[in-house]
């Protein structure tokens, strides 16, 4: 059996009121673009290693969120000011070393048009 991350369900939350997102305080908003921007990487060339660079990349950074977030929902009491700050730090230190599908792309005759 795996440890998984207790996530409240859908029918739980179905009695609570909609929450949009400019409902929601800064630091929720900074941790939510944070996490969307760790994950936005360029695709791969079609290289075989390329692909695996690619591969490796998205492990660490989906780890590193995947931890983030089942600290946020396991330690509810534990502030979250500091987390996006954190997730970028982190993507910096994890850079994409890969020669991407647009470079490829750029280097063929006619710059890939």
């Amino acid at each position: 059996m795996t440890d998984t991350c207790p996530i409240p369900s859908r029918t739980a939350m179905r009695d609570t009121a909609d929450v949009i997102p400019a409902d929601l305080p800064q630091p929720v908003l900074d941790l939510f673009a944070a996490l969307a921007e760790s994950l936005n990487v360029p695709l791969p060339s079609t290289d075989p290693d390329d692909e695996r660079a690619y591969q490796r990349l998205m492990e660490h950074r989906v780890t590193h969120v995947r931890v983030l977030l089942e600290s946020v929902l396991n330690h509810p009491q534990v502030a979250i000011n500091r987390d996006a700050a954190d997730v970028r730090a982190y993507a910096e230190q994890t850079p994409v070393t890969y020669r991407t599908f647009a470079e490829q792309q750029a280097e063929r005759p006619g710059g890939g048009q």
